[in-house]
């Protein structure tokens, strides 16, 4: 055998390799993602990583499963998408979207792959929901992460603040002003209307990219999500807005969950960037209004820690979940 032919056996048994290992990741990720349904039959987008230990359960798949990879070191991490959003089914112009069809989906998710008792996160918006699903489910979640969470309060478009939370309102608007152009998100969606923009996925991601970096403290850190949700019809700006329009008009002009919250017995860690456009104040609410809750401040950081501190969150987070307050994580008192 010459030295060509052996050449060429190496590079077809490397090539066999590589098309084994394509195949069984393949078969792997094949056996880990799925869909459950929730009680109007449909159908909820799930993903799993990891295979032992404690479980984590993680709504908002398709914009945190990539990123959030590190999390299933140590334990198995659920990620999945509630109706309407990412791959799950879209919801029916004629069905009702209410704020209490959350629920239902978690459940959903829950009953179909057997979590009795788990952990739970919640990001943003995501973050009200986990919050108030461990509230009213306090034997099946063992321990709350929130992250950037949205407050349980709204006293409306226009309410009299105390002087302090309107500082803190002032000081978001003005950042959110200087970190993106809105005249060009504007012009965009006026091109969109016009027509000038057919393909949907091409348009989502410019307006991503125009308009995405009003959530960061650090926007270079943007570029290392490895999440691509505008591949999704389901997060297409229109298609998000209106149901987050729909899920909030369920909930009325205004609303103060906080008598739920306080019966939150879960162990409890708040993670809030400082220059989140979510006001700090909501994460001193539920670090106050929850008795076992500890408040971590991410300094410079906005909506996204996962990407803009790294280094800081996942240690912090993966010690939360083992069963320890991360060092920096603090009781808070005061809230407005």
């Amino acid at each position: 055998m010459n030295g060509a032919t052996r050449t060429a056996l190496r590079e077809e048994r490397g090539a066999r390799t590589a098309d084994e290992g394509i195949r069984s990741r393949g078969r792997e990720r094949s056996l880990n993602e799925g869909f459950a349904r929730n009680p109007l039959g449909l159908r909820l987008y799930y993903r799993i990583l990891g295979d032992a230990g404690p479980t984590l359960l993680v709504p908002a798949a398709c914009w945190l499963q990539e990123d959030l990879e590190p999390l299933a070191r140590h334990r198995r991490v659920v990620f999945f998408d509630r109706s309407g959003r990412g791959r799950s089914d879209p919801i029916p112009a004629d069905v009702p979207v209410t704020f209490a069809s959350e629920f239902e989906d978690i459940d959903a998710i829950r009953g179909h792959l057997g979590l009795d008792r788990c952990s739970l996160m919640g990001w943003s918006y995501m973050g009200l929901v986990a919050g108030l699903y461990a509230a009213d489910h306090p034997d099946n979640v063992e321990r709350l992460l929130l992250v950037g969470a949205t407050s349980m309060r709204y006293f409306g478009p226009a309410p009299v603040l105390p002087p302090e939370l309107e500082r803190e309102l002032d000081e978001a608007l003005r950042r959110q002003r200087e970190r993106i152009d809105a005249d060009a998100v504007m012009r965009l969606e006026a091109e969109r209307a016009a027509g000038q923009w057919p393909d949907g996925v091409a348009f989502c991601r410019e307006h991503r990219r125009l308009s995405g970096p009003r959530q960061f403290g650090r926007p270079e850190a943007m570029q290392r999500t490895k999440a691509d949700p505008c591949a999704l019809p389901n997060e297409w700006p229109t298609a998000l807005a209106s149901q987050m329009q729909r899920i909030f008009a369920s909930l009325g002009n205004t609303w103060d969950l906080s008598d739920r919250v306080r019966t939150v017995r879960a162990a409890t860690l708040v993670v809030h960037g400082l220059e989140d456009l979510v006001l700090p104040n909501a994460a001193r609410l539920w670090g106050t209004l929850i008795d076992d809750a500890r408040v971590l401040w991410l300094g410079g950081v906005g909506h996204f820690p996962w990407l803009e501190d790294p280094a800081t969150f996942f240690p912090a987070v993966d010690a939360f979940l083992r069963g320890e307050w991360p060092a920096a994580a603090e009781h808070v008192t005061h809230a407005y």
